[in-house]
């Protein structure tokens, strides 16, 4: 297994951009050594002086649960995806960073999580009790929970859940909400609005949603009961005909929409004849692969990835250990 621990290593060398600022590796598989650069667990890296503020953590993958983790300092925090072994070339080594629940505090400001799998319970997700967090390319089979916060951005995500405020009394503002597939269930903002929720699919069957600007989303469910409240409601498809078809709402054949085959997330690529190509605001496709920044399979982070590694099983000092390894950029 240790075979696979250059990996991250190998990421510093040929990504430029990740050498301005202070990395970390975190695997619950080794002890703390901080020479290093490495922590067992992410709090006691959380608590830890050396670490500072701005500071990017990559969070491997492992057989064994990560602990919860309550974040209060700025972090850049990296995992592998999910769904691994279900598209292809993702990631040589198909071990999911997995942690049940994830907490955003004060003094966390401006933090991004990227590529987690909150995957223990139907709860697990993420609480958000400070301003400026982004949730990105994360499985979650919980909510995002906001408190009376500002400068959320939830993106290209994989959750079996809602977005909305902790309590039903929350209020929150500045909020975008994009290139996400919901999954299942009921979808409810309450007292909270989104100022953007764009490029969706929602799949549940009770849809409450209050955004400024809501456009480019696709509703699968025919039977679901939908809400929404915004002064700008554009071109979004809904299987049900729930939101009318003036400014570009249309009611479609959620059977045509969808290629409806291979992976779990992939299954929601548009056909090659579907309804939702170009139907968005300004001809971009509906749903979570349109758009400007669609949503990536997997949830792989924009990094290079190692997808192809083979080592030989034995060498020696004069012809060393042969390795063939195929690594690719990943936007």
């Amino acid at each position: 297994m240790n075979k696979y621990w250059f990996l991250v290593p190998l990421f510093l060398i040929v990504s430029g951009s990740y050498v301005k600022a202070g990395i970390w590796r975190v695997n619950n598989q080794f002890e703390t050594d901080k020479t290093q650069r490495i922590f067992s667990q992410l709090t006691p890296l959380n608590d830890d002086a050396d670490v500072l503020p701005g500071d990017t953590i990559h969070l491997e993958g492992s057989p064994v649960r990560y602990n919860n983790f309550s974040c209060t300092k700025r972090l850049i925090i990296i995992g592998p995806g999910y769904f691994l072994t279900e598209n292809p070339e993702t990631q040589a080594r198909a071990e999911l960073a997995a942690i049940s629940n994830m907490t955003f505090n004060a003094g966390s400001e401006g933090s991004l999580v990227m590529g987690l799998a909150f995957n223990q319970f139907s709860s697990s997700g993420i609480t958000i009790n400070t301003n400026n967090i982004t949730v990105q390319r994360c499985y979650m089979r919980g909510d995002v929970a906001i408190s009376d916060q500002t400068g959320i951005r939830i993106l290209q995500n994989y959750i079996i859940g809602s977005v909305g405020g902790r309590f039903s009394s929350t209020v929150y503002s500045d909020v975008v909400v994009r290139n996400n597939l919901f999954i299942g269930g009921g979808f409810n903002t309450q007292s909270g609005s989104f100022s953007i929720c764009e490029n969706n699919i929602f799949t549940g069957n009770n849809i409450t949603i209050s955004a400024a600007s809501f456009r480019n989303n696709i509703i699968t469910n025919a039977n679901a009961t939908v809400t929404i409240t915004s002064g700008n409601l554009q071109n979004n498809l809904a299987a049900g005909g729930q939101l009318g078809n003036e400014n570009g709402n249309m009611a479609i054949d959620a059977n045509s929409v969808f290629v409806e085959a291979g992976s779990t997330d992939g299954q929601y690529q548009l056909a090659q004849n579907s309804p939702a190509r170009a139907a968005g605001f300004d001809g971009v496709d509906a749903g979570a692969f349109g758009g400007g920044s669609g949503y990536r399979l997997s949830g792989l982070p924009p990094i290079p990835l190692v997808y192809d590694l083979r080592v030989d099983d034995s060498g020696n000092l004069e012809t060393g250990v042969g390795i063939q390894i195929k690594v690719k950029s990943n936007p």
